[in-house]
């Protein structure tokens, strides 16, 4: 986004309506700036409409006071503000969070979203992908019904996944002879490369032994159907309903269908899987509908000197972003050291 230039004053007069607005989620008048920058009215609303022409300001139609447009946000994010230092407290709150958590990644991760929540007071998102890449050391098949699985994965790392898979037909008979070859002869193999020697072999072998690597193919494929959903965590919808913009009834309704599907929130944050460091997409910029009074700021976190996804808050648009912005950051980066004590 290219940035118009704008002189000091206009500058100052724009970080002077954003930091009121951030606080009172109400609109500002000339008078209110004439005061803080010791300029006549008549200077300053000539300076507040020069903002409007640049795209930076703009009134609510029920107010002669101006409120910062995403422009203006943006302006003020890469232009304008200084980022606060996490304070003591703070770090202590999230350190604290993170002390003895050896219950897995994938825990891990889901207490990270109310971690976020919690310490920001905005509503947290963690993204977890799962890697068809990704090597197993055991799985286990365990009939619970006529043609119901549980199916239960276990990580080199230890994440232990588990989720329960339909048959089209009864498999109790042969669950242990198919456990047994997926974990004696493909360990340490990814699903993908397990399913690509299964149908290799089923070519090559006969009678009964075909028949097993036959079964064992089409389970490792409903598998690979079921497991490899990115998880979406998110916890704290309640902040964002509590502040002034969502108050009515049809704001809050557009809110929670977006926290329903979520689709589109991990769309966005998978877009950035391959980024580092922090990103911020503030209003209609991220082109989640029912979010245009909301930004999401999202991090990386990494798992051995890789991107292994992210973590966030959403807030509304006029959030706190020069204390907000570092605090996620922190958070990313204490995760990364949690997860990679993990590796130890």
């Amino acid at each position: 986004m290219v940035l118009k230039v704008a002189s000091d004053r206009q500058n100052k007069t724009l970080e002077i309506i954003i930091s009121s607005y951030v606080d009172t989620a109400v609109p500002i008048g000339s008078r209110q700036v004439s005061k803080k920058m010791g300029l006549s009215s008549a200077t300053v609303r000539n300076i507040m409409s020069d903002l409007e022409e640049m795209g930076y300001i703009t009134h609510p139609h029920t107010s002669a006071g101006r409120i910062p447009t995403d422009s203006g946000y943006r302006r003020y994010i890469e232009s304008l503000m200084s980022f606060q230092d996490i304070n003591k407290e703070e770090a202590r709150r999230v350190e604290d969070e993170y002390k003895f958590r050896r219950k897995g990644i994938e825990a891990i991760i889901k207490k990270t979203a109310e971690v976020l929540s919690g310490i920001t007071l905005q509503t947290g998102v963690a993204l977890f992908p799962k890697n068809k890449d990704s090597a197993f050391k055991r799985i286990d098949l365990i009939s619970i019904g006529k043609k119901k699985v549980l199916v239960v994965l276990v990580s080199p790392t230890g994440v232990v996944r588990n989720f329960i898979m339909d048959t089209e037909e009864e498999l109790a008979g042969e669950l242990e002879a198919i456990t047994n070859l997926l974990n004696s002869d493909f360990y340490g193999l990814s699903l993908e490369k397990i399913k690509a020697e299964l149908l290799k072999r089923v070519r090559h072998e006969r009678d009964s032994l075909r028949d097993v690597i036959k079964e064992t193919s089409e389970v490792v494929e409903s598998i690979l159907h079921l497991q490899y959903e990115n998880e979406l965590y998110l916890e704290g919808a309640s902040h964002l309903l509590s502040q002034p913009e969502f108050k009515g009834a049809d704001a809050a309704r557009s809110i929670m269908q977006i926290f329903e599907a979520k689709e589109v929130i991990s769309r966005l944050m998978e877009d950035d899987l391959s980024q580092d460091g922090v990103r911020i997409y503030i209003g209609s910029e991220h082109k989640c509908r029912g979010m245009q009074n909301c930004s999401l700021v999202t991090a990386g976190y990494k798992m051995k000197d890789g991107v292994a996804g992210r973590l966030g808050i959403i807030g509304p648009t006029r959030m706190n972003y020069d204390h907000l912005i570092p605090l996620v950051n922190y958070i990313s980066e204490t995760l990364t050291r949690t997860l990679n004590g993990l590796f130890e």
